[in-house]
């Protein structure tokens, strides 16, 4: 009963040990469902900007602005034109580009829309080392070149490398960024409307390792919480348990002695205090096996004389005085292995074992003489009672119906010689 007591009261836990392992285990699968972390460089971080083109050095390509706030510009190339035309837009993100964590960044999505007929556009975004600044401009570049098809401005182009880009640990800590958009030569001749619209970066919104160091914790914690709560309550259960079963066991004495008590009342005659029939049964059904009663077994039955003029006379409180002085004396003169009963109204039993006929007629004598000397004071009168006594004793064997049969005759002949005294019953007699 205890071990079941036990392993019922530890499944809240494991209930609670297995609910926060399955949140562990969702919270490490929910990492990659997590939203992304965005941020938009272009236009939001420029610094400055220009449009640049061969014009300026005796070619025949031009760029135009066409709307400089949203970085839409056009290229008008000319036809024929020789040498190595080239027309584009370059943007200097600056010292914005400084404080971006590139590395936290995992890919950068540029949408680019394009209006013409080249073959290829072109997009460069590149660190710039100052460390050599007379040096031709090319060699102080580091960063990513990719060119693309008409086709895929379309949807945004998706660049994931940031390996390249400075960072604050890098030594080009101090690099500007420049993101270059222009037209792969040969140049078609014509017009080419280009537009910049937004450059964004995606990261993960916390770094793995981070996601997972803070779940483990979570689940550690939890874990130590709930088994730190249930020693909590066990320990408080057990004083609890251990109240209960003090309180339980003084109940449970009081119940036992409460029991006791009732089953003597239910037992007792309560007016005399000697036992009743039930009480009789249950004593007899104890020491009498089969009701075959043994030599030497003595039955007095004991009946008051005149008791209903008693209580005629002097009314039932008197009656009920008497039975209890009369039922003290015949307690007095018996031994405490004697049963004596209330048979019923104003007769008496008093079964003796190991009592011979000669020492029954001296037990019943002495009782009908201190019942006869006793004066009963009520209402300030004396009353004087007598009793009538019918023996029986067993001389071999015989039958508890038997005995108390011829008991209850010699009382009766002890009724009729004048009552107030004693009767022997013969069993050779009887049985003639």
């Amino acid at each position: 009963m205890l071990a079941t007591t036990q392993h019922s009261s530890l499944i809240p836990l494991y209930r609670l040990l297995i609910a926060s392992t399955l949140l562990a285990l969702v919270a490490v699968l929910a990492y990659f469902v997590l939203p992304e972390r965005k941020e938009r460089i272009l236009p939001d971080q420029v610094e400055n900007y220009h449009l640049f083109f061969d014009s300026t050095q005796g070619g025949q390509t031009l760029a135009q602005w066409v709307d400089e706030k949203q970085f839409s510009f056009k290229c008008l190339a000319a036809a024929g034109n020789s040498g190595t035309p080239y027309c584009g837009l370059s943007i200097n993100i600056g010292k914005a580009a400084q404080d971006t964590m590139y590395s936290q960044y995992q890919r950068m999505e540029l949408k680019i829309n394009y209006h013409g007929n080249n073959q290829r556009l072109r997009l460069k975004m590149h660190n710039f080392n100052p460390a050599n600044p007379k040096g031709d401009n090319r060699e102080t570049l580091k960063g990513l070149d990719v060119s693309f098809t008409q086709e895929e401005t379309l949807a945004p182009i998706v660049l994931r490398d940031f390996a390249w880009i400075a960072t604050e640990s890098s030594p080009f800590s101090d690099n500007t960024l420049d993101v270059v958009i222009d037209l792969v030569p040969p140049i078609t001749a014509g017009e080419h409307v280009i537009q910049l619209e937004y450059a964004d970066l995606y990261g993960q919104l916390l770094p793995a390792e981070t996601w997972y160091l803070g779940v483990a914790i979570f689940w550690l914690c939890s874990n130590l919480l709930f088994i730190t709560r249930h020693l909590v309550l066990q320990e408080r259960r057990i004083r609890n348990d251990s109240k209960r079963l003090s309180t339980l066991a003084h109940f449970s004495d009081d119940l036992q002695q409460e029991s006791q008590r009732y089953k003597l009342l239910s037992n007792t005659d309560p007016l005399t205090g000697a036992l009743n029939r039930n009480g009789f049964a249950h004593e007899i059904g104890q020491r009498v096996s089969n009701e075959i009663l043994l030599r030497n077994t003595t039955m007095m039955v004991i009946d008051l004389d005149h008791f209903k003029r008693i209580n005629d006379k002097h009314g039932h409180d008197a009656g009920d005085l008497v039975l209890r002085d009369v039922a003290q004396v015949i307690h007095k003169n018996t031994r405490a292995n004697d049963l004596f009963v209330r048979w019923g109204g104003e007769e008496f039993i008093l079964f003796c074992e190991d009592t011979n006929a000669q020492h029954a007629l001296l037990i019943a004598e002495k009782i009908r003489a201190a019942v006869e000397a006793m004066p009963i004071r009520h209402d300030e009168k004396t009353l004087s009672v007598t009793i009538s006594i019918g023996i029986g004793v067993v001389e071999s064997q015989e039958h508890f119906e038997a005995l108390f049969r011829r008991t209850d005759q010699a009382l009766y002949r002890a009724k009729h010689l004048g009552r107030n005294c004693v009767v022997l019953s013969e069993p050779e007699a009887d049985a003639k």
